[in-house]
């Protein structure tokens, strides 16, 4: 804990530096490296055992039953072989994220699962089968967290399911006390991807996984407000500004400085599949996300895209860069389900960084790595550069 004489000279030397240097980069021209999953704790290993046999077969058949351009777009997103390999690309694990962001990392990602009336993921089917068969001493759970009413940080029910923090406002509260103790610090990007997957369609002892209604999203609002703060948050008001729509205003350049955006954090929500149907309870009212929180991943062309989402830097190289010129704020991956990692494969991290999105995950921030060679998509010096496409 930092004493109070070296948070108020930190906070004093934040202005003072900005003042000292030249031309100060906006939000979107700096770039951060973040993780990926960033609560994840490894999945007791005989999960698999019970699972991969009834889930595999469904997994392979739902690639094959793909329309041509949904594999394709599939197939962009999870180059790696192993995307079909549950176990396999489940393989990272991650401290707790006070000490990720020590370590330099500036974007963490929350996977955020419905649990209106608490208990929803207190007794894992893969746990329940597991000790039907005798099993004892599985990983632990945070049982009382689990009970209680509301968000649940979780990656894959009955499956990936162990936390480093159980609920979002367990999460929150961790990002508070760490800024807290760090004021001045560099803005933190934080993804929110709102979980609907469904294994209970095809196993019908799995657990109902609820859907993510206009309750959730009000629930996540509340919880942003309440224990970061709106003073702690950039909008997406900040960057619309006095322009018709939110795209406008990123486009316009209307992003927060750096001195403006120290101390807060940004929270990108993720729209698995670009499913915009399902965000139709945050985005009705609010086209440009007007008086929101949280901003929300969006296409070109959008009134509230300012964030977009491109994980495969390799086959986008030319994409990213452009899009970044134009004003917008990207997420781009280093390292996709595990494959480069294994094979201390830099192309698709060195084809980020050099993309220039501003966002860059990564499931192997620290070496060696758990696969014992030296990849590893370190954090930089300052905890961010310079953007090496738009930065100044």
């Amino acid at each position: 804990m930092k004493t109070l004489l070296q948070r108020l000279l930190a906070a004093a030397l934040v202005p003072l530096a900005a003042a000292a240097g030249a031309a100060e980069p906006r939000l979107n021209q700096i770039q951060v490296i973040g993780t990926h999953n960033s609560y994840s704790q490894p999945a007791d290993p005989r999960v698999f055992q019970v699972m991969s046999p009834r889930l595999q077969p469904m997994l392979d058949a739902m690639i094959q039953r793909m329309p041509e351009d949904m594999r394709r777009k599939m197939e962009d997103e999870h180059p790696n072989p192993l995307a079909a390999n549950l176990e396999g690309a489940l393989e990272y694990r991650f401290p707790s994220l006070d000490t990720q962001l020590r370590a330099g990392l500036r974007s963490l990602e929350l996977d955020l699962n419905v649990d209106h009336d608490g208990g929803r993921f207190l007794a894992p089917l893969s746990y329940r089968l597991l000790r039907a068969g005798g099993e004892k001493d599985l990983a632990p759970l945070h049982t009382d967290a689990l009970r209680e009413p509301g968000l649940k940080v979780l990656h894959m029910a009955d499956v990936d399911f162990r936390s480093s923090c159980p609920t979002f406002r367990i999460c929150l509260r961790q990002l508070r006390e760490w800024s807290d103790d760090n004021p001045g610090h560099t803005p933190v990007f934080i993804l929110l991807e709102p979980k609907f997957s469904n294994l209970a369609a095809a196993l019908p002892d799995a657990t109902q996984v609820a859907p993510f209604d206009a309750r959730a999203f009000d629930e996540m609002e509340a919880a942003l407000g309440e224990i970061i703060g709106r003073e702690r948050l950039i909008v997406p008001d900040q960057v619309r500004g006095g322009h018709a729509t939110l795209e406008a205003g990123a486009l316009a350049g209307n992003w927060p400085t750096l001195s403006q955006a120290r101390g807060k954090f940004v929270f990108l929500m993720i729209v698995p599949g670009l499913n915009m149907a399902a965000f139709a309870p945050y985005l009705e009212g609010h086209p440009s996300l007007e008086g929101r929180l949280a901003f929300v991943q969006g296409e070109p062309g959008m009134p509230h895209a300012a964030f977009l989402m491109i994980d495969n830097a390799i086959t986008q190289a030319s994409r990213i860069p452009e899009l970044v010129r134009k004003g917008y704020l990207v997420r781009s991956r280093a390292d996709i389900d595990t494959g480069e990692a294994r094979k201390n494969d830099v192309r698709r991290r060195d084809a980020a960084l050099a993309s220039g999105a501003q966002i860059i995950s990564t499931d192997y921030p620290f070496a060696p790595n758990i696969f014992g060679n030296a990849y590893e998509v370190k954090p930089f010096a300052e905890s961010w550069r310079a953007n090496p496409v738009n930065g100044k």
